[in-house]
């Protein structure tokens, strides 16, 4: 695929670039929606559907991608794509929806959180440790199987600490939540659009991350900087559009737990497949060193004010403006 696109001019590479950017974004909205339908329609209850389909759809872009990324050898790319996700929706996305309204902090979300946190500072630890010199470090392959053990468990905890303020919340707004268990669905059908989403999830992949692999090579810019930056924006749109309609109809809450829940999504299943997938593990460039993982920790810095403190109770507009403008300065150092 990367030899038939690298044939093509850059113009007509960033197109197929923004058409498998769409292509992945819609294909893995059907996907979940009929997962979901498929899920309800079989008696699983919205909490476990929301724990575990939901919480593994709206990462499907970022693992489909990654996945086809590794298989092709291109570990770095899949690296890239999830650290710069994890970055991008906890920054960006995070920060528009609490310029947009109000973002409240639940303390529910401090075990989360905390979690979040630990498992990040293991994972940057590892890649220290591991053969850490001036070119880089590495991430060995079983640090991969680790976090793959992990995501069961982390689905599990989900389901069992699902908060039942947000259950009532959400059942409240749609207001048929039996009737919509009741209704009618056509399983070939939905069959079928399940089948033809996961092609168009397929398809999209593959050239999103060939263009992206082109287009790095001929604009001379390292396809971990495009992964951790443009193809980790395209590949978060699920979790912006999720927590735009969240603050909007005055579920703020459900924003950052949508964040934390694709962050802790990104580095389980994400990552823990790419390395995986990696013959002896992922090199990790020099530059993550220097630039992606302190902007992590300084974004989970800045978010455990709000989430940890006992005074403040909300992600204000004030902490959106300078979560957007630390996302606008990683993008700077990226490309510099």
């Amino acid at each position: 695929m990367t030899d038939f696109i690298n044939q093509f001019p850059v113009s007509v590479v960033t197109i197929i670039f923004i058409v498998s950017l769409v292509i992945l974004s819609k294909s893995a909205d059907k996907l979940i929606d009929k997962a979901v339908a498929l899920s309800l329609h079989f008696g699983l209850s919205k909490v476990v559907v929301g724990a575990t389909i939901l919480s593994v759809g709206t990462t499907l872009p970022e693992v489909s991608s990654s996945v086809v990324a590794a298989i092709g050898g291109n570990g770095q790319f899949g690296l890239g794509n999830a650290i710069g996700s994890m970055i991008t929706n906890a920054s960006l996305i995070l920060g528009i929806g609490a310029v947009v309204g109000i973002i409240p902090v639940k303390k529910e979300l401090k075990d989360t959180f905390l979690l979040l946190c630990g498992l990040s500072a293991v994972f940057i630890g590892v890649g220290i440790l591991a053969g850490f010199n001036s070119s880089g470090g590495n991430l060995p392959g079983w640090s991969g199987i680790g976090l793959l053990v992990l995501l069961p468990m982390y689905l599990w905890y989900t389901v069992k600490k699902k908060p039942q303020t947000v259950v009532g919340e959400l059942q409240e707004e749609t207001g048929e939540t039996e009737n919509e268990s009741a209704k009618p669905v056509n399983i070939i059908r939905s069959v079928g659009i399940l089948v033809v989403s996961s092609l168009g999830v397929t398809a999209g992949a593959t050239l999103l991350v060939a263009a992206a692999e082109v287009g790095a090579l001929r604009l001379g810019i390292p396809d971990t900087v495009i992964s951790s930056t443009l193809v980790a924006f395209g590949t978060s749109v699920p979790e912006v559009t999720t927590t735009l309609v969240a603050v909007r109809y005055g579920h703020g809450e459900l924003a950052i737990g949508n964040v934390l829940g694709a962050n802790m999504m990104n580095l389980l299943l994400v990552m823990g497949s790419t390395i995986t997938l990696i013959p002896g593990g992922i090199s990790v460039p020099s530059s993550y060193y220097y630039i992606q993982f302190p902007f992590l920790i300084l974004i989970l810095i800045l978010l455990s004010i709000p989430v940890l403190s006992e005074r403040v109770e909300t992600i204000n507009r004030k902490n959106g403006f300078l979560l957007i403008g630390v996302y606008v300065f990683y993008l700077f150092t990226n490309f510099i």
